[in-house]
């Protein structure tokens, strides 16, 4: 690889990074990665096809276990307390992939076991916290929304999404330190959002009195 080419990996995630934001903050629709790698890549004079479009993005975009993602230490205890007292889990994540690779990494995680729905992102072609996008999970689970409990650790996409569609939310508080997605939302926006319950860490959802004080019926 030559000349401009060289930069072909700087400028597709400068492209991924701005059009997530843009979505992030606007229409919420899935920027389509692929087709993102596929504008850089003819910017740098090489066509690509659908299908290869597809092959750059996911040999670009290595993923969370390449990264080293883990799981909190309290996720698979706490999930597996909420499964055996009769609730039913859902996840709804914003993703820039899905298909095989992302399932193999929930089932390395230990998660595909537990999770009876998975809404991607990308797959529905919504991002939290536009309302289809949980509205396919629940439509999918056969529940309404006054029925859930959206728990995730972003006050816009998590709180904000869930409690537009009447649901109950849960904000994980991100504790001091830990990296969080980086957001151009005003304070004020932020202040505004306020969440049913606030914890600092997932097991605390086992105390919270929607859980603590009954279970579902089976």
């Amino acid at each position: 690889m030559t000349g401009e080419r060289l930069f072909l990996g700087r400028d597709i995630r400068r492209a991924v990074e701005e059009e997530t934001e843009r979505a992030f903050h606007g229409d919420c629709l899935d920027p389509g990665y692929p087709e993102i790698c596929r504008r850089v890549a003819a910017r740098h004079g090489l066509e690509l096809t659908l299908g290869q479009g597809e092959e750059l993005w996911e040999a670009w975009n290595l993923g969370g276990a390449f990264l080293g993602r883990t799981l909190f230490p309290d996720a698979l205890d706490t999930l597996r307390w909420l499964k055996g007292r009769g609730y039913r889990l859902g996840a709804v994540t914003n993703r820039g992939y899905c298909g095989p690779r992302f399932l193999q990494e929930m089932e390395d995680l230990g998660l595909a076991e537990l999770f009876e729905v998975v809404a991607i992102s990308c797959q529905i072609g919504y991002m939290k916290p536009h309302p289809r996008i949980f509205a396919y999970a629940l439509d999918r689970m056969g529940t309404g929304p006054g029925e859930a409990v959206m728990v995730g650790d972003s006050l816009r996409a998590d709180v904000h999404g869930a409690k537009a569609l009447g649901m109950t939310a849960v904000w994980r508080r991100p504790p001091a330190g830990e990296p969080v997605e980086e957001t151009e939302d005003k304070p004020e926006l932020e202040e505004s959002i306020v969440p049913d319950y606030t914890i600092d860490t997932l097991s605390q959802l086992k105390s919270l009195p929607i859980f603590a004080d009954s279970a579902p019926s089976r």
